[in-house]
């Protein structure tokens, strides 16, 4: 499999980002996070030992949480998006938004 890389910048609702942390919470639960891209659905397979980083910057004017998880993907989950839309929430465009860079 290639490198595949989707990053985005957006502005939103709390309401509108709590529902997109709850959709990969759903993911993160089942096993699979499947992103809906134009191309092609990029297909994530959690392991059960994941790595998380979190950094808090707080300023007088800006307060600033990161969250940042990766983990070698659990190869005993298929890969096949037929198979996987079935059961994993898919991770849709509306939060991506218009500023969605792939590379």
């Amino acid at each position: 499999m290639g490198k595949d890389k989707l990053k985005s910048k957006n502005i939103m609702t709390r309401d509108d980002l709590v529902a997109y942390l709850e959709t990969v919470l759903s993911g993160l639960k089942q096993g699979t996070l499947i992103l809906d891209n134009e191309e092609r659905p990029l297909i994530l397979r959690p392991s059960d030992s994941i790595e998380a980083e979190l950094e808090i910057k707080q300023k007088s004017d800006k307060e600033k949480l990161e969250l940042k998880l990766s983990w070698v993907p659990n190869k005993m989950q298929p890969l096949t998006p037929v198979a996987t839309q079935l059961e994993a929430p898919i991770l849709s465009s509306p939060p991506l938004g218009d500023e969605a860079k792939k590379k």
